[in-house]
């Protein structure tokens, strides 16, 4: 499997990708704000596809199709994961 740099991920970041593919217009205005006041941490824990599709997307992977196997090895390389309301950092052990 690849080596993976530690990824840092701010809410801004994340704003704009979603804005790129033109969810803030999908999902309007105010549901589109109500979504990004989740927070990070929020949409981490609630398994939001969404944001996963963006970590995956800043890891340089294809974010669709991600065979489960594939999944539980990235998961055996994560060392940590802090996430807060604006920002995520994941750390990776590449060994």
């Amino acid at each position: 499997m690849t080596e993976f740099k530690d990824l840092i991920i701010d809410i801004q970041d994340f704003e704009e990708w979603l804005k790129f593919r033109g969810y803030d217009q999908t999902m309007h205005e105010d549901n589109f704000k109500i979504f990004l006041d989740i927070g990070l941490a929020g949409l981490f824990f609630a398994n939001s596809n969404l944001f996963i599709t963006y970590i995956f997307n800043k890891m340089g992977l294809p974010s669709e199709r991600i065979s489960p196997r594939v999944r539980l090895e990235l998961g055996r390389r994560i060392s940590s994961i802090n996430v807060d309301k604006d920002s995520l950092e994941i750390k990776f052990r590449n060994q």
